[in-house]
């Protein structure tokens, strides 16, 4: 009963604030924002844990490990689906609001899954509930190999982007090291994962950024592997798109369909991303594949954007007919690829498409939420994949009046929410709880505090070339403030912080070795970035507020005469 007085209260003061920002009176200062701010976190700090609450009582008794889904009687553990898109992200929730869980439950799930699920190596199949062993009675390497990559893209590799290195990264490269060394379809470019682009796409995602942090020539040489499948047969050989699903033996499609959407875009993403990563490392196989990315890229814009400039759902490669004209509820992912492009090649073309693409979810939100029209069917996972879009995009291109949309859209998307903290009862449940902590750290600006408590609210906004941070709880409370940092470097040694799959954008981050003043009520005082990300301490009183303001100190170097 408190938790749901905790959200209607949030709920009523976040209607308040915003009529008055909406006025532009004296509770538009970037104080008030930063309130507002807070307040909203706060709201998606607490239907997180609650959806993390709902689904611990749900662990099997015997496996520990979590269900597809109850309200389609699929009790059992599916790589694809449970560990895919339901756990990684209540690891994600119990870290930020529930660490004993996080040190406990989720460790023990991890154990676990490798102890049950675990088929071929390191890679895993689905597990039935009550320790009656694996849901199929022999191993398919096609399925198998399938979920696991699933897992890596859609679980694994965002804990490691927010994380990086933990247990979670490690499961990730057995995982990887074991789809290479099974891979069964032989081509002319070496062994291959899968004749899916789906996977396919999944896997040159994964293995660009472990390139990145590794340097691992066999991450290097699989991801070229795949790419010059692609530039060199299907693309070719598909009248300028990629296959769903290529018959390696007569070199045709087996379905004459792309996909725009989930499900089939993902090959677009890993192409950008690998061509990308070749171009930044000076890689001699850069200028082979410049000009095919460039081209597909160019075609995809050709043949697949509607009359907002937003993607349809799907195209006929042979004729590039459209096959469904629905929008792609996803539309950032395809942009990630088509941004991501941009920096490859510098074609204005490729930027204005994006600038476009934004500006129309702007001028008609139901591209962020229209559940009953064009995404009918996809429910709440609708909403995350269309703000999520957004929000990394905000990112890198911000725009007052989109921030104010999607502080409307995600409102809605948050009160979907069931009393008991279950959303719709299948594993995109955990889709929600990824959306709603993107979500928090925009309001944010990346900081977060330890530990948690769900009357505390933490929100940011910068003001020029400070962060303004404000703290309030109805209770005394005393922790840690953390800060952000460039975790693209930090986790994976990228040289820039281009638009990706799976990603949690970075706001206000700071670099460890600088110098940043600090400014706490009346007390000033100057602070490592390294102490910022570890920490600083910060207290409030019975419903009071403490405002932070943080700014670099010029340099270095840092010396006076």
């Amino acid at each position: 009963m408190v938790i749901w007085k905790i959200i209607f209260s949030s709920i009523v003061a976040l209607l308040i604030w915003s009529d008055q920002l909406m006025a532009g009176n004296k509770g538009s200062d970037t104080l008030e924002v930063a309130r507002f701010n807070g307040i909203a976190a706060q709201e998606a700090l607490v239907r997180s844990r609650r959806v993390l609450q709902a689904y611990l009582k749900r662990m099997d008794p015997i496996t520990r490990l979590l269900p597809d889904s109850k309200g389609r009687g699929r009790m059992m553990w599916t790589v694809s689906n449970s560990a895919a898109d339901l756990y990684p992200f209540l690891v994600m929730a119990a870290y930020y609001t529930d660490r004993s869980a996080y040190d406990k439950k989720m460790y023990e799930i991890l154990r676990n899954e490798i102890r049950y699920s675990t088929r071929v190596g390191w890679l895993s199949d689905d597990v039935l509930p009550g320790g009656k062993g694996f849901r199929h009675p022999k191993p398919d390497l096609n399925r198998i190999i399938f979920g696991s990559c699933e897992y890596v893209k859609d679980g694994l590799l965002p804990l490691t982007e927010l994380f990086g290195r933990t247990a979670w990264y490690h499961r990730m490269v057995g995982i990887v090291d074991d789809i290479i060394a099974y891979a069964p379809y032989e081509s002319r470019f070496g062994r291959l994962p899968s004749m899916s682009s789906e996977v396919n796409g999944e896997l040159l995602q994964v293995l660009s950024r472990l390139a990145y942090q590794t340097g691992d020539q066999r991450y290097i040489d699989q991801a070229i592997r795949i790419a010059e499948f692609y530039f060199d047969e299907v693309i070719p050989g598909n009248n300028g798109l990629p296959a769903h699903k290529w018959n390696l033996a007569d070199g045709k499609q087996a379905r004459d369909a792309f996909r725009f959407s989930d499900h089939g875009n993902e090959i677009v993403g890993g192409l950008s991303e690998i061509v990308l990563y070749l171009k930044l490392t000076g890689h001699p196989r850069y200028e082979k594949f410049k000009k095919p990315m460039s081209d597909l890229i160019h075609t995809l814009l050709d043949v697949g954007l509607n009359d907002d400039g937003l993607w349809y759902s799907s195209v006929a490669p042979s004729n590039h007919k459209i096959l469904d004209k629905r929008h792609a509820h996803c539309w950032g992912y395809m942009f990630n690829a088509v941004y991501t492009t941009y920096l490859i090649t510098q074609e204005e073309r490729f930027l204005s498409a994006t600038q476009r693409a934004l500006k129309a979810v702007t001028d008609k939100p139901t591209y962020l939420d229209d559940p009953a029209g064009s995404n009918r069917g996809y429910g709440s996972n609708a909403y995350s994949d269309a703000i999520e879009s957004a929000i990394v995009f905000l990112n890198r291109l911000p725009d007052d009046h989109m921030f104010q949309v999607l502080d409307e859209c995600v409102a809605r998307f948050l009160r979907r929410q069931r009393p008991d903290g279950i959303i719709e009862d299948w594993y995109g449940d955990g889709n929600y709880v990824r959306t709603a902590l993107m979500y928090v750290f925009m309001k944010s600006q990346g900081t977060w505090v330890e530990p948690w408590r769900e009357d505390v609210r933490l929100g940011a906004v910068r003001e020029r070339t400070q962060l303004v941070i404000a703290v309030e709880s109805d209770e005394p409370w005393h922790g840690r403030l953390h800060f952000d940092y460039p975790r693209h470097k930090a986790h994976f040694h990228m040289p820039i912080n281009y638009t990706r799959l799976n990603e949690y954008p970075e706001w206000f981050t700071v670099e460890p070795e600088r110098l940043y003043q600090v400014l706490v009520g009346q007390e000033k005082y100057v602070r490592l970035g390294g102490e910022l990300i570890r920490g600083i301490r910060v207290k409030t009183a019975n419903k009071g507020r403490v405002v932070i303001r943080v700014s670099s100190l010029p340099g270095p170097p840092y010396g006076t005469k």
